[in-house]
């Protein structure tokens, strides 16, 4: 007599080889897991797909629970900014290795998160986990489609980073580096960024944050209390190279001069051209283009790089 193989199984469960192979495909291009995964996520849930997406989502939190402990220091930075150049949005996304970093699915899911959150006109002020909880086109929470991801890719994967900024009388210049590890966003404002003159200058001035990162836009947003601390720093040294206690202030203060030069963006040499500062080349387009253009902020992520 033949034996019915169900007899032999959980009523939750039925056999890999009951599971169709059109069903096994549509879970995979569903989810991205593996096709074995998904005839074992089916045959656990006798067939039933929505209780099979559930079972490969659990799997992907216990696959992310696994990895909490690991080191996330790779991985990519996006930007996306919006057709009037006027709004732009960054975000990191970590994973362990720069292999995974390389992946399209995970390239595919950094993307989505910039293109959402550069849509996301309440992002400012926002956490990560306030990200997690937004949900993208497909109907899934970015946190876990996050999570879903680690359990297809198999390795910790974080949101890192992210900003969204704005500049409703102005543009917005950014720079993404080559291998997508580094990313930079510039803040102009009074100006129109339908100018070429402009949109080259946006370009310049995110790339300058990108090869040389500034702390702050002029030596004037620098505090006391930090001048001051570096002050103290610069007159300790002097002293303690010998310097005569009569030239010690002097050269502390020449010294204190070149670092904020160097740390002020609008005191910086222009990489492109050293002999020009950007305070000049930003007053030169302005000249130009007829408008008086002021850079109000900037953004500058380094992927697996403390803030």
């Amino acid at each position: 007599m033949e034996t019915d193989f169900r007899t032999k199984n959980t009523e939750d469960t039925v056999s890999e080889q009951e599971i169709s192979a059109g069903l096994v495909a549509e879970l995979r291009r569903e989810t991205g897991a593996g096709m074995m995964d998904c005839k074992k996520a089916l045959a656990e849930s006798s067939g039933d797909k929505a209780k099979a997406l559930e079972y490969l989502r659990k799997k992907g939190k216990a696959a992310a629970a696994k990895r909490a402990d690991r080191s996330a220091d790779q991985g990519v930075v996006v930007i996306r900014v919006s057709d009037d150049g006027r709004s732009a949005a960054l975000v990191e996304v970590n994973s362990e290795t720069d292999f995974v970093a390389r992946n399209e699915s995970f390239r595919a899911f950094a993307a989505d998160v910039a293109s959402l959150l550069l849509a996301w006109k309440d992002a400012a002020g926002k956490t990560a986990e306030d990200l997690k909880n937004q949900t993208l086109p497909s109907g899934v929470k970015i946190g876990d489609a996050l999570t879903d991801l680690t359990g297809k890719i198999g390795e910790k994967l974080v949101l890192g980073k992210f900003a969204r900024v704005q500049a409703p009388n102005g543009f917005i210049g950014t720079y993404v580096h080559s291998d997508s590890k580094l990313g930079s966003m510039v803040v102009l404002d009074g100006v129109n960024g339908t100018s070429p003159e402009v949109q080259t200058l946006g370009r310049d001035l995110a790339m300058q944050v990108a090869a040389m990162p500034p702390l702050v836009v002029r030596r004037e947003d620098v505090s006391a209390d930090k001048i001051e601390y570096e002050r103290g720093v610069e007159i300790e040294r002097a002293r303690a190279e010998g310097k005569p206690e009569p030239a010690v202030a002097k050269i502390a203060e020449g010294r204190i001069n070149k670092w904020l030069s160097e740390v002020a963006l609008m005191e910086q040499a222009f990489v492109k051209d050293p002999k020009v500062a950007i305070r000049g080349l930003v007053a030169a387009v302005g000249k130009k283009v007829g408008s008086e253009i002021r850079v109000k902020s900037f953004v500058r992520v380094r992927v697996g790089e403390s803030s």
